[in-house]
């Protein structure tokens, strides 16, 4: 399991099995974000069985799905959103974590400079290049 923080409250990883769900429980995560959309592929576990799984371990399951790429402003908001509202730690997940740092970085952006978003997503493995414009325009 190859999970990499973002920031104080944020960990990021790719589509968790369930049990590696089990293991986030075990390690402290008290809530899980999905960022997938339902049904975007065959290989996709079941959102509804992960969302059940991560509630009978007593963590909060919040959903804001995206397709890569495509991150409008009520996406971006939501996701802002699940992070303040879920308790810490929280762990993100989409197929590979991309859509969770491009997110992340977009909520954030407003109040971090964008050198510390570059450095915090490039430790954990996350190219933001794809959105570096909207970063600058959104930059506090």
């Amino acid at each position: 399991m190859d999970v990499k923080l973002l920031d104080d409250r944020l960990s990021v990883m790719a589509q968790p099995t369930e049990k590696e769900l089990e293991l986030l429980a075990e390690r402290g995560y008290r809530t899980v974000i999905s960022n997938r959309p339902r049904g975007e592929d065959e290989a996709q576990p079941d959102p509804e069985h992960l969302r059940a799984k991560v509630e009978a371990l007593g963590m909060s399951w919040k959903e804001v799905p995206v397709k890569p790429g495509e991150y409008a402003q009520q996406d971006i908001h939501a996701f802002s959103r699940a992070l303040e509202d879920g308790p810490p730690p929280i762990v993100g997940f989409c197929r590979t974590g991309m859509r969770v740092a491009h997110l992340w970085a977009l909520a954030k952006a407003p109040h971090c400079p964008l050198v510390e978003l570059q450095a915090s997503a490039e430790a954990a493995g996350y190219d933001l290049t794809p959105i570096r414009e909207e970063l600058v325009r959104r930059e506090g």
